[in-house]
């Protein structure tokens, strides 16, 4: 008995840290804005984890740990900043992260299948095989307390009260009909029982059991996983008799020999042709971008249109280059000694011609934005150009560094471009640019400014005090006085500094 009341008793206290947690979310944001209320919960499923899992994992500087730092920053972005479109992001890359966290930290020293498909196991097959496991712990827990007749007992009423339901609206119904005072008492119950807010309870009810049970299935999938075949599992069965060779090979077979490559002689053909095409772009983009042949330009096409034309264009080549990297450097099949080196010096080319392109196309959007101002999506672009660039220069790395794990680099990069991305603050650099353009041209759209986040207030405040003329920089702060007065926090959860500042501001101007 004491043998099965361990992982019973176990299984209890993480449902009910479980329930714990759900209780503090409904309170975090039942009717409630995120702000300080995110990174807070974050924080707390951080110590439900780590509680849950001492005893197989110990909290520890392992490498693991660094996908913590990303989780965390990204998190407080509901404290501080106040992008939307981030912020949408964010409640995606969050979760995300912390799968991917989680996951790394109880499978690190025993990786045996592709990161992917660990992260795709844990979401969809380990989490969901314990989604009905809090019913059967709750049930096992009063069964556990009970003695095993007063256990059958409660069965049996609890049949004998689904059994009674049907019964008892049929007599209630009649004796209803049959006396008119009993009949306006039960009219009379609605009216007795509406302080209640019967529906309304349950769905809070219903929010914390989902949360709870979340949370429970998730970490319990952690914890006990359901183990992938291994290629010593499959040796053992053959040895067992279990399975014939032919058969444990088929199990075990490595992505190498599953997947067909190209040969080198063709790899080498696509990249020449590509190159001359590249090769003759690059030539032509420094006679007008580099070479001051603006005076060249066709009759009747300005700048603006130029470069308007021929951005996006520009970038899909861009992303089409990069896929055609990491097929020639992963799936073609190794020549000689001289036949890769003349493979590495043609991606050498593609790469600088690629570079090129990026640069061409990223004074283009420079210029675009000189003539039409400048917005969150162009800023945005700006940045995933610069992110591409770096992920060529990481390829390029890779074909004279072959040891380099590059798509560890490239989730590295990427998960850091993304916090850059989010504490650069993109709406007070987007507010700056156009107001520098202002002072240039005489031209803004303060009813674009008017829009993005709270952190163009301090900006907008400055711009006013400089030009008092400025058309349109008043209705814009009122657009930013409404939204505050319409959102002002009703609790401390939705704390959000960036919002706090601006209504400052905008009470000492």
């Amino acid at each position: 008995m004491k043998t099965e009341a361990a992982p019973v008793r176990s299984e209890g206290k993480l449902l009910l840290a479980a329930l714990g947690c759900a209780v503090v979310h409904h309170y975090l944001f039942y009717e409630k804005t995120w702000g300080v209320s995110f990174p807070l919960f974050v924080l707390l499923f951080y110590v439900y984890y780590y509680w849950a899992v001492r005893e197989k994992r110990e909290l520890r500087l392992e490498p693991s740990m660094a996908l913590a730092v990303p989780v965390l920053l990204l998190s407080f972005t509901y404290a501080v900043h106040s992008n939307l479109l981030l912020l949408v992001l964010n409640a995606l890359a969050v979760p995300l992260l912390i799968v991917a966290h989680t996951t790394w930290h109880m499978s690190e020293g025993r990786l045996r299948t592709p990161f992917i498909f660990r992260l795709l196991d844990q979401v969809f097959v380990q989490t969901l095989r314990y989604v009905p496991q809090p019913v059967v712990v709750a049930f096992r827990a009063v069964s556990f307390k009970m003695k095993a007749g007063r256990s059958q007992e409660l069965i049996k009423v609890l049949i004998g009260l689904i059994v009674s339901i049907p019964l008892l609206l049929a007599v209630v119904a009649l004796l209803a009909s049959a006396d008119s005072i009993f009949d306006r008492t039960l009219a009379r119950l609605p009216e007795l029982t509406s302080g209640l807010q019967l529906g309304l309870t349950l769905f809070r009810a219903l929010w914390i059991a989902c949360i709870a049970t979340g949370l429970f299935a998730y970490v319990r999938g952690l914890l006990q996983p359901k183990p992938w075949p291994s290629r010593a599992a499959a040796e053992e069965d053959v040895a067992a008799g279990s399975t014939t060779p032919a058969t444990a090979s088929a199990a075990v077979v490595t992505p190498s020999a599953a997947v067909p490559r190209i040969d080198a002689t063709v790899a080498a053909t696509i990249l020449v042709v590509l190159n001359a095409v590249y090769l003759l772009f690059a030539f032509v983009q420094f006679s007008y971008f580099f070479g001051g042949g603006a005076a060249e330009l066709p009759e009747g096409i300005t700048y603006a249109s130029y470069a308007r034309k021929g951005f996006a264009e520009l970038v899909v080549v861009t992303l089409i280059n990069l896929t055609v990297l990491m097929i020639m450097l992963y799936g073609v099949k190794r020549p000689g000694l001289a036949g890769w080196r003349f493979l590495r010096a043609l991606l050498g080319v593609l790469v600088f011609c690629t570079g090129i392109m990026l640069s061409s196309a990223y004074l283009r959007l420079s210029m675009y934005e000189e003539a039409y101002g400048y917005t969150v999506a162009r800023l945005l672009v700006h940045a995933f150009m610069i992110f591409l660039l770096v992920l060529f220069v990481l390829a390029l790395v890779k074909l004279w560094r072959e040891r380099l794990p590059l798509f560890r680099c490239y989730a590295a990069v990427t998960v850091t471009a993304y916090v850059i991305v989010n504490y650069f603050g993109i709406d007070a650099a987007v507010a700056r640019g156009n107001i520098q353009r202002y002072e240039a041209t005489g031209r803004i759209d303060t009813a674009y400014l008017g829009g993005l986040g709270y952190e163009v207030v301090p900006l907008l405040l400055e711009l006013k005090r400089k030009h008092p003329d400025a058309e349109g920089v008043d209705k814009a702060l009122q657009s930013f006085q409404s939204r505050i007065e319409s959102g002002k926090p009703a609790s401390w959860t939705e704390f959000n500094w960036s919002e706090w500042r601006a209504a400052k501001a905008l009470e000492e101007a």
